[in-house]
């Protein structure tokens, strides 16, 4: 008999009646849980993708960005240099460094050559204009207002004060 109750106790250590135990506790997720945690990210995903701004917005704000630094750098040539420095804006598409008039002997910030082209679809106004700027970084006693567009939409303004040349 003592050797009957220990194969009694054996076979309840490993379980050889079925794989579930007394003890047992499932581990996973139902059906209804994973399709409502499905239902929540696709409405989350729908609202987050109708609140973002196209990408025209972005492009027309980093041809600002970028024709402002530009601006910036040929006013600094002309404060250093004691000699007229500018932009000048061709065809409403691209722009020039000049150097008393014409076009510089050198490239703009981090691009190959004096001339800047815009991304597909930018338009500026005024489309011709030069812009000068003195000794001092002043470009004259008027204001000046250039406004960049993306096919007619999504507009940006610079502005260059008078005498004092501020860009923004």
């Amino acid at each position: 008999m003592k050797a009957m109750g220990k194969y009694r106790i054996f076979k309840r250590l490993i379980n050889l009646n079925g794989i579930r135990s007394k003890n047992f506790t499932p581990n996973g997720f139902t059906m209804i849980e994973i399709i409502s945690v499905l239902v929540i990210i696709g409405i989350l995903s729908a609202v987050a993708v109708s609140k973002m701004d196209s990408i025209d917005a972005y492009d027309v704000a980093m041809e600002t960005e970028t024709m402002k630094i530009h601006l910036r750098y040929s006013q600094i040539r002309a404060m250093s240099h004691d000699e007229p420095w500018g932009i000048k804006i061709s065809n409403g598409t691209s722009y020039s460094l000049q150097k008393n008039g014409s076009t510089a002997p050198v490239n703009l910030p981090n691009k190959d050559s004096a001339t800047y082209y815009f991304a597909k679809g930018i338009s500026i106004n005024p489309g011709n204009q030069v812009i000068n700027f003195d000794d001092l970084g002043s470009p004259g006693n008027a204001d000046i207002v250039i406004t960049l567009k993306k096919q007619g939409k999504n507009p940006r303004r610079i502005n260059i004060t008078p005498k004092t040349g501020f860009i923004y």
